[in-house]
């Protein structure tokens, strides 16, 4: 009974997505070594352009639900376009601060994941605004997912090293560089040596690199010479709606 009744909450929330005029875009997120796919980031759009924004305005409360509604319809909408057989990962983001209890926050994710075929290990939840938590709350938000399956990584490395901290503490599966940091190293020598610094510590941590922002081919040639792994941006690929791109590297090797 519990099963049936997650299963129509799984579907409802689908609905109720896509009954708000939002829908569901992914960006591939590759390996500069062989240009292969890596994961492709779900991302909530509202006539074209991101909601994040709008979604960071919401109570905590309003938040979590929404959250849980558009995993929920992030993992439908990439089965149906062909995950299953697609080779990477999905990674979803979701706000830290508006997770409540761990296990109850993932379980339509994990329900509609099997529903679908697709094994819990390929999910990757980003959380967003991870400083804003206490602590024992990130370590207990790490525990609960990797132990039913998915993977944790976080969003946002910027400026100051904002962040570095927590990273190098939880080790989580991969850390996204702030895209904003990363698109003006092809044309800011200040720019270049802060993320040259960045990758230096986060490689020392041991930590899976991401950069966010690679809109050129400058950009992602510098990378490339930093030793960073993976990449995602307009020049790997942009967001397509309800469809998995493959990524576009010219220039892997």
């Amino acid at each position: 009974m519990d099963s049936e009744n997650s299963m129509e909450t799984s579907e409802s929330a689908a609905t109720a997505v896509a009954s708000t005029g939002l829908a569901i875009a992914f960006q591939p997120i590759a390996q500069i070594s062989g240009g292969r796919i890596h994961a492709y980031e779900a991302q909530v759009m509202r006539d074209g352009v991101p909601a994040a924004h709008d979604f960071d305005q919401l109570s905590a409360e309003s938040r979590r639900d929404v959250d849980r509604r558009c995993t929920v319809a992030a993992i439908r909408w990439a089965a149906t376009a062909g995950f299953a057989n697609s080779g990477g990962r999905l990674a979803i983001p979701l706000s830290a601060p508006a997770i409540g209890d761990p296990a109850e926050h993932i379980q339509p994710a994990l329900l509609t994941a099997r529903q679908y075929g697709i094994v819990a290990e390929r999910l990757v939840f980003t959380l967003h605004h991870y400083q804003a938590v206490t602590s024992s709350q990130l370590a207990d938000v790490m525990h609960v997912f990797n132990k039913l399956g998915p993977a944790v990584a976080f969003h946002g490395i910027g400026p100051n090293e904002s962040g570095l901290a927590f990273c190098g503490k939880f080790a989580p599966h991969a850390v996204t560089i702030d895209p904003e940091l990363v698109s003006g190293i092809a044309s800011s020598w200040s720019r270049r040596i802060a993320i040259e610094d960045l990758v230096r510590r986060m490689q020392a941590l041991s930590l899976r690199i991401v950069a966010a922002g690679v809109d050129s081919e400058p950009v992602y040639e510098r990378l490339r010479s930093f030793g960073v792994p993976l990449v995602q941006g307009s020049y790997v690929g942009a967001p397509a709606t309800g469809a998995l791109p493959q990524p576009a590297l010219r220039n892997a090797a």
